[in-house]
């Protein structure tokens, strides 16, 4: 693989190409099984991949009626190489059928980074976005909740 480069102005130093995890639970039909998928994104890993992109809200629904959350499998297959790579994923969004449903509110945002770290099987997270601007919620007010996440030590980032 290429030099690592330095990503935005975190000072986390990544590859240039990582794999983004969406299709593997959301967007793409079905989700993937789920060895195949953890076994594909431990690949990656193998293969140099270091960044590692998911969300919240990438879920999808299994055969049998489960939930795939991609959070979850990208957790399961980087666990035992957590300090070699850079895990981001976002919150704010939730899927309402046809429509999304965006909710940026500090609570939310606590309730989210608190689901993503326990499916991520992670105790913080490197990078953490907000996947959609709220209208509704100040963009004062997501930075001072991602200002607190990062004092206790919940996010690295974002």
């Amino acid at each position: 693989m290429k030099k690592q480069v330095q990503l935005g102005q975190t000072g986390m130093k990544v590859y240039p190409v990582g794999l983004g995890c969406m299709g593997f639970s959301h967007a793409s039909g079905a989700p993937t099984d789920h060895d195949t998928a953890v076994r594909t994104i431990r690949e990656a890993y193998e293969m140099g991949y270091d960044f590692f992109d998911t969300a919240e809200c990438y879920t999808g629904i299994y055969p049998d009626g489960t939930v795939s959350y991609n959070e979850a499998l990208v957790g399961e297959a980087l666990k035992t190489v957590r300090s070699n790579v850079v895990i981001a994923t976002k919150c704010g969004v939730t899927h309402g059928g046809d429509h999304l449903i965006l909710d940026s509110s500090p609570a939310r945002i606590r309730s989210s980074v608190e689901g993503s770290l326990k499916k991520l099987g992670t105790d913080h997270i490197d990078l953490y976005y907000q996947h959609r601007q709220d209208p509704n919620v100040p963009v004062e007010e997501v930075a001072g909740v991602m200002s607190d996440l990062i004092r206790e030590g919940k996010i690295l980032h974002w």
